[in-house]
């Protein structure tokens, strides 16, 4: 018995060929598996945090977002996802207010800081320093 498939009988038989489509999409669907794994979306609750920060409101990122009111980023901040098109466009918003180029991700709390308005003003060499500094010499004088 022949076992070989012949080429016109694999073209006519539309089992075969969703057989063979099946086990690529297979091959495919588990290399994007893979590759989701290490797949993290942008933390929005944090970027809502750094905003409120710099003296943005629920209802003032409402205004400039295209949502339907400050309940709507409120839901984002007890993690709702937004549709792709507000989301786009709050990430745009977080960037050109903080001026961070790479958007938090979840999970990655501790793994790097950024500066957002005057959050160093207390480290070494920041705004405070520079103040006690500058009376320290007034006093002296």
């Amino acid at each position: 018995m022949d076992m070989t498939v012949d080429k016109m009988a694999f073209a006519d038989s539309p089992r075969a060929r969703a057989r063979f489509l099946n086990q690529r999409t297979k091959k495919k669907v588990k290399e994007f598996l893979v590759k989701q794994r290490g797949y993290k979306r942008p933390d929005f609750n944090r970027m809502i945090l750094d905003l409120g920060r710099l003296g943005w409101t629920h209802e003032k990122i409402a205004d400039v977002l295209p949502v339907s009111g400050a309940s709507t980023v409120s839901e984002w901040s007890r993690g709702g996802i937004p549709n792709y098109n507000n989301g786009a466009a709050f990430i745009l918003l977080w960037k050109i207010e903080t001026g961070v180029e790479r958007e938090p991700l979840e999970g990655e709390w501790a793994t790097y800081k950024y500066k957002i308005g005057q959050l160093d003003m207390f480290e070494d060499g920041g705004l405070c320093d520079q103040i006690v500094d500058q009376l320290d010499r007034e006093i002296e004088s």
